[in-house]
């Protein structure tokens, strides 16, 4: 596949996210975008769910802004 139709598939799979689950955990993303997300929302607000982080969908999407306007803080291998 070519490099550069893996990272818009991936990127695209990060937008579509909150519209498929009514509920986002760190685990639902790939491990290369966790880093950078959990970076992102350290001082946030969370609540937990079955034990479990979740993300609330407009922190997801604040954080989708920042991607786009700005990048990620971390180097992602889209390989």
């Amino acid at each position: 596949m070519n490099p550069i139709d893996r990272i818009s598939r991936r990127i695209n799979t990060l937008i579509q996210l909150p519209e498929k689950k009514d509920v986002i955990l760190i685990t639902d993303l790939r491990k290369e975008y966790r880093q950078d997300l959990r970076n992102f929302i350290v001082g946030e607000t969370l609540g937990v769910r079955d034990g479990k982080m979740v993300i609330g969908k407009n922190l997801y999407r604040r954080w989708l802004h920042k991607i786009k306007t700005r990048g990620f803080d971390y180097d992602v291998k889209f390989i």
